[in-house]
């Protein structure tokens, strides 16, 4: 069968009919005629053989870790032809059958082909935004604002000793919606610019051989359609291109594909959920076994290599070997409990990690997967945060991702760069911006002892945009993506569901869809938020309570009435009356500053003031005290350094400048008053 329509049958399920909404006029967007369906489902897989459990499968595979490995790649960083073209967005966003493909190929004329002439095409070095990038000087410049459609391709040989290895094409984020040609032949596609995906290319690439890699990228403008994520016009910089890191990897066609551990308790054990994926055509049985090394914080792999094995020390345990049978195209799933003598616990100020290496040994070669992780818990006791059991206050600042020269590319040392400025404010807690960031910013605070919240960019999403997703469901692979990418991270704490959303009636059906998902069938142990605007509709706000922090965005004497402190405070004591049994999170508060020394004096009043409020009832005192009347978690100031905004070109909201070379008042103050919190042994529950 040929490879295009054997793909476009794995994709067939999935494929929906898009809804036809009537009578909304809460959003300028118009209802558009979507059809393409999300490349990520939930698939019974069975457990050793017996019970079934929902496993994610993209395109053709059980969904992968993207988590750095010690395999044989090639890293696909390095220059590219490109050619800009005027996309058709309705076409871009088509469901991919038979018709949709032949169309795109129209479009495309030859140009995925290995023989095509690209020599007066442009280049450009990759990853990297497409957008052109400002000589940055200060507020009043921004990036070129391009939201279109735009071809890349490169010629590169594939090693002949890849001749039996099952072959994907792995990217960390292209935005928005990708299609990608091996050779001349359609592999799939992958709509959403913030998570990675994976593609298998085993039967497209010619080993031993010059190949060719063609990706059309199309990012359709903010504020044009109601069906991508988000939709509205948000406040950063809506970036086109292959943003982050892509490669190719081979492994035996007996590999595997993801190793998720889980903590639920501090005593050691560990539950781990190890995923095998037999690509070949012919049954498999091999030999199992999963081994955990303690970590060598002191080496300088802690600080460079963001592969797992890099920074293993001694081994720690390992479970017996055991055999195992996989039928062809199929994947197992094993299940192991493993006990950790005397465990390490991970927290920001002790980070200790653990590596898991599962390892499997079959009839068509051996296979290992590492992944880092940490024993810590979180949870809730009425009001408060625990974290290993004791409370902890969240001394919180955002970070969009984002550079003043390279936008949304990112570099490991420049993600450290910016989270070890963060920690010398004094912050253990960081929230990365409206979507999840690289995978590298994970693996950081992981070792660097930062919590962290991650959210999905339903970013100020209305009822007309909920409802086009309640039937197409791209939030929702969002969503499964997110969690899936950064399974083992424990220094993520909070999975977030939205930002600022207003209908209220479709928030909670999205909430509900997403959070019941998770708790049916990925339950990873980690709290659920959501960060919504202090206005809309207020405290009492029906949603948070499906939710286990109750999140706010605090703009008083801002975005909102009042003052900074008194509004705050008053909006803080509702909402404990509202929520009596939850703990309450300031998600976001702060204010520019772009205006110079009068901005820059309102922007450290607001710090003061607001700060003063919300600490007037945090759950932890400075000293490390309980507070029995305590409600406050924690609080965020927006953001970490300033940023590109497509409102406003460049964001003036950070405590840092966007060079990261000058420390604002605001951010002096806050150092300051952070200072209480910082790096605070956690004192007994």
């Amino acid at each position: 069968m040929h490879r295009r329509v054997r793909i476009f049958k794995q994709f067939l399920p999935l494929m929906g009919v898009c809804l036809v909404f009537m009578g909304m006029t809460t959003s300028p967007l118009s209802l558009q005629e979507s059809s393409a369906a999300p490349t990520l489902r939930l698939q019974d897989t069975r457990i050793d053989g017996g019970e079934l459990v929902a496993l994610p499968w993209q395109s053709g595979m059980p969904l992968r870790s993207f988590e750095p490995q010690d395999r044989a790649q090639i890293n696909l960083a390095g220059e590219w032809q490109k050619q800009r073209f005027d996309a058709d967005a309705a076409l871009t966003m088509a469901a991919r059958d038979v018709d949709t493909l032949a169309a795109l190929e129209a479009e495309i004329a030859g140009r995925q082909s290995g023989d095509f002439d690209a020599r007066d095409w442009d280049t450009i070095s990759l990853p990297a935004v497409e957008n052109k990038m400002p000589s940055y000087a200060g507020a009043g410049s921004g990036p070129e604002d391009y939201q279109n459609g735009v071809y890349y391709r490169r010629s590169l040989n594939i090693p002949a000793d890849w001749g039996a290895a099952h072959i994907t094409l792995n990217f960390l984020a292209i935005n928005y919606m990708a299609d990608v040609w091996v050779n001349g032949e359609w592999v799939g596609y992958h709509e959403g610019g913030y998570t990675p995906f994976s593609l298998d290319v085993t039967d497209a690439v010619q080993v031993g051989a010059l190949n060719t890699v063609f990706i059309r990228v199309d990012n359709p403008a903010w504020g044009t359609r109601s069906d991508t994520v988000p939709a509205v016009k948000p406040d950063w910089w809506n970036y086109t291109g292959v943003i982050q890191d892509f490669y190719l990897e081979a492994t035996p066609p007996l590999y595997v594909t993801r190793s998720d551990v889980l903590t639920p308790s501090l005593d050691g054990s560990i539950q781990v959920q190890t995923v095998l994926h037999n690509a070949s055509s012919d049954d498999q049985t091999a030999q199992f076994q999963l081994t955990v090394y303690d970590t060598d914080r002191a080496g300088e792999a802690w600080q460079h290599n963001p592969v797992a094995s890099s920074i293993i020390n001694q081994q720690v345990i390992a479970s017996a070997p055991a055999v195992v049978q996989i039928p062809a195209g199929e994947a197992l799933v094993i299940s192991t409990t493993i006990q950790i003598p005397d465990p390490a616990l991970w927290s920001p100020s002790d980070p200790n990690l653990y590596v898991l290496q599962a390892s499997v040994s079959g009839e068509t070669g051996a296979d290992s997967f590492s992944t880092q992780f940490g024993i810590r818990t979180i949870t809730t006791d009425a009001t408060r945060v625990l974290l290993n059991g004791a409370p902890i206050f969240l001394a919180g600042i955002a970070r969009h991702e984002e550079q003043p020269d390279t936008g949304r590319t990112m570099t490991w040392d420049r993600i450290k760069a910016d989270l070890e400025m963060i920690q010398a404010l004094n912050a253990n807690f960081v929230r990365t911006a409206h979507y999840p960031n690289h995978i590298d910013t994970y693996l950081l605070t992981d070792r660097l002892g930062l919590l962290a919240a991650v959210e999905i960019p339903m970013w100020q999403a209305t009822a007309l945009e909920y409802s086009v997703q309640a039937e197409r469901q791209i939030a929702d692979q969002m969503w499964r993506e997110m969690i899936f990418s950064n399974r083992n991270r424990p220094s993520i704490i909070l999975w977030s569901t939205n930002n600022e959303s207003r209908e209220l009636p479709f928030r909670s059906a999205f909430i509900e869809r997403i959070v019941g998902d998770f708790h049916d069938h990925y339950e990873d142990g980690r709290l659920l938020m959501q960060s919504a605007a202090a206005d809309a509709p207020g405290s009492a706000d029906a949603s948070q309570a499906l939710l286990d922090v109750a999140g706010w965005t605090m703009y008083f004497g801002i975005f909102h009435g009042s003052t900074y402190y008194e509004g705050t405070r008053k909006f803080l004591l509702d909402a404990h009356e509202d929520f009596p049994d939850k703990p309450i999170l300031n998600t976001e508060f702060g204010i520019w500053s772009g205006g110079g020394g009068s901005s820059m004096r309102r922007q450290l009043e607001v710090f003061d003031e607001t700060f003063r409020a919300l600490t007037e009832f945090t759950a932890l005192d400075p000293d490390g005290h309980w507070r029995d009347d305590g409600f406050v978690a924690g609080m965020t100031w927006w953001a970490a350094f300033d940023w590109y905004t497509a409102h406003t070109k460049v964001q003036t909201m950070g405590l840092y400048t966007m060079d990261r070379r000058t420390l604002k008042p605001a951010g002096q103050q806050l150092q300051a008053m952070y200072a209480l919190w910082a790096n605070r042994p956690l004192p007994a529950s």
